[in-house]
């Protein structure tokens, strides 16, 4: 019986040690990221700081995430990932972002030519690290989510760092016009894909939130990019638009800001009654900064 009662007491202790945690986790994860700033750039910025600034741009949403007090809540056990959703799912939507834009980056930025082969080490980011599924946990010589989404970001630092540098594996770093037109492609398909989900029709009550919160963490890697890439190349501004970079910015600066105490998809599954609908609401944040990375688009093919 005293056996009894010592285990009845220690499941008891457990389980109030894990509620006590998600409620912890509740109250304190929220989807509120700092955005990337870039540094101004002038004439003397060399191209190692350049490369920095467009690393940076990549992973500093992934990083921040990485090093949040809670870290990486997709991977967590206990079920606190399906409980507590929001961060989950805006941390989920930074893993997705970051994968093709890591892939566009190293085939563009990080290379001379479509005939030269890629960095070694961005290689290995993006189709090793990157490609992690975001839910693994790992303990000792298992290797979970985090470690590599880590050794990742490493990779991309250590080229950045490595620009002309000298050594035998010195990065390169290379932005035309032609890259940084297939760079504002690569962020329209990942708007595309963004609009897609938020315009489900059978996005409800219970499914708002994961649409809206894993949606704004595309646009968080999308947004930083695009800070990056109108900081280090001129030619957003002087082919693609100075009023359409900013508006495109702005609204990127709202989706962030974006963040209802309780995320509702209208009176119905149609969202056409009363209530508010925040997906929608979202979605045209997301439909105008589309649209103006578009008539950029456009505007370079003159």
């Amino acid at each position: 019986m005293d056996r009894f009662r010592a285990l009845k007491g220690v499941v008891l202790g457990l389980l109030g040690l894990w509620l006590l945690e998600l409620v912890v986790v509740s109250m304190a994860s929220s989807a509120y990221p700092s955005v990337y700033a870039p540094p101004k750039v002038t004439e003397a910025t060399t191209e190692q700081e350049r490369a920095s600034i467009l690393c940076e741009s990549l992973v500093s949403a992934l990083d921040q995430e990485l090093r949040s007090f809670w870290g990486w809540l997709p991977n967590d056990l206990f079920f606190v990932p399906s409980i507590v959703d929001n961060r989950a799912n805006f941390q989920r939507g930074i893993i997705y972002a970051t994968r093709p834009v890591s892939d566009m980056l190293a085939k563009t930025a990080a290379r001379y030519g479509s005939a030269d082969t890629i960095d070694q080490r961005l290689a290995d980011a993006t189709s090793r690290y990157f490609t992690y599924g975001e839910s693994v946990w790992g303990w000792l010589v298992i290797y979970d989510a985090e470690s590599k989404y880590r050794n990742g970001i490493e990779n991309w630092r250590n080229w950045a760092k490595s620009v002309n540098d000298g050594s035998k594996k010195a990065g390169k770093y290379n932005v035309k016009s032609d890259d940084v037109y297939a760079m504002l492609k690569c962020l329209d398909n990942i708007m595309d894909y963004g609009i897609g989900i938020l315009n489900d029709q059978g996005v409800g009550h219970f499914r708002s939130d994961d649409v809206i919160y894993f949606t704004k963490g595309l646009c968080l890697v999308a947004g930083n990019v695009l800070r990056a890439l109108g900081a280090v190349d001129d030619t957003l501004v002087t082919r693609g638009g100075d009023e359409n970079l900013k508006e495109a910015l702005a609204q990127f600066d709202y989706i962030e800001d974006f963040n209802p105490i309780y995320c509702f998809a209208g009176g119905n599954a149609t969202g056409d009654a009363m209530m508010p609908n925040h997906v929608a609401a979202l979605a045209r944040h997301l439909n105008i900064a589309n649209d103006r990375i578009n008539d950029m688009m456009a505007s370079m093919e003159k």
